[in-house]
């Protein structure tokens, strides 16, 4: 071993040129081979399938979701004036992000932003994402205030996860509603119409043959009693 002799550690290995001589070892076809159409320049055959529709083109298009997407809804001072008129809000009200996004019926996860539009006829304090300088300045100048707060997005709800939940809940409603129907059942063969008839008939009965052995009792066939017949 001599100091000559040493290798570097994680020395990168440079890629082998192509084309520089016989004795390189990927000298006169550079690694091609002899002739063919892949010897050649400017072919693109990866992904041919002798012409009939290849793969990539045979899949679905498809795209993405930005994450960073964002909905914007630009709102003017006029909108202020406009619920001042209508009477939605009073004077010297004070409106959060929820109140104004549904006031504007804008949709979930959205970017509010004000801008200046007509002076504002009372004073109002409100809360944006974001605001241009000439509407901040009418904000303060009717007396009110606009807190700049920090866009959150707030997570989707899965629809898989919405749909779970009331199946769970319909089966235990179900239980239950099968749990009264068996208490009723019972309760109705207890005192259905048919079962109180027949202990009605059979009381009558009961009672008619009670009566037929009373009247046998008082009754009894004697030839004392007997009328003599006349010669």
């Amino acid at each position: 071993m001599k100091l000559n002799e040493f290798k570097k550690i994680n020395e990168k290995t440079r890629r082998k040129r192509i084309c520089r001589g016989i004795g390189s070892g990927k000298g006169k076809t550079g690694g091609r081979g002899m002739k063919g159409q892949k010897s050649r320049t400017g072919v693109s055959i990866n992904g041919f399938e002798g012409g009939q529709m290849p793969l990539h083109m045979r899949m679905p298009k498809h795209g993405f979701k930005s994450k960073s997407k964002m909905r914007k809804t630009i709102l003017k001072t006029d909108f202020i004036n406009q619920l001042l008129e209508k009477k939605i809000i009073s004077d010297k009200a004070k409106l959060d992000i929820n109140q104004i996004m549904n006031l504007s019926k804008a949709s979930k996860n959205s970017y509010i932003k004000f801008l200046f539009g007509k002076k504002l006829e009372k004073s109002v304090s409100i809360q944006a994402h974001a605001v241009s300088a000439s509407a901040l300045k009418e904000f303060k100048r009717a007396g009110g205030e606009v807190n700049i707060i920090k866009f959150k997005k707030e997570p989707s709800i899965k629809s898989d996860d919405v749909k779970k939940k009331p199946l769970k809940e319909k089966k235990v409603s179900n239980d239950s509603e099968k749990e009264k129907k068996v208490s009723n059942d019972s309760d109705k063969k207890t005192l259905t119409p048919k079962a109180t008839s027949t202990v009605k008939i059979k009381a009558k009965n009961q009672k008619a043959v009670s009566s037929r052995s009373e009247k046998k009792k008082v009754s009894p066939k004697d030839s004392k009693n007997k009328p003599s017949k006349k010669t």
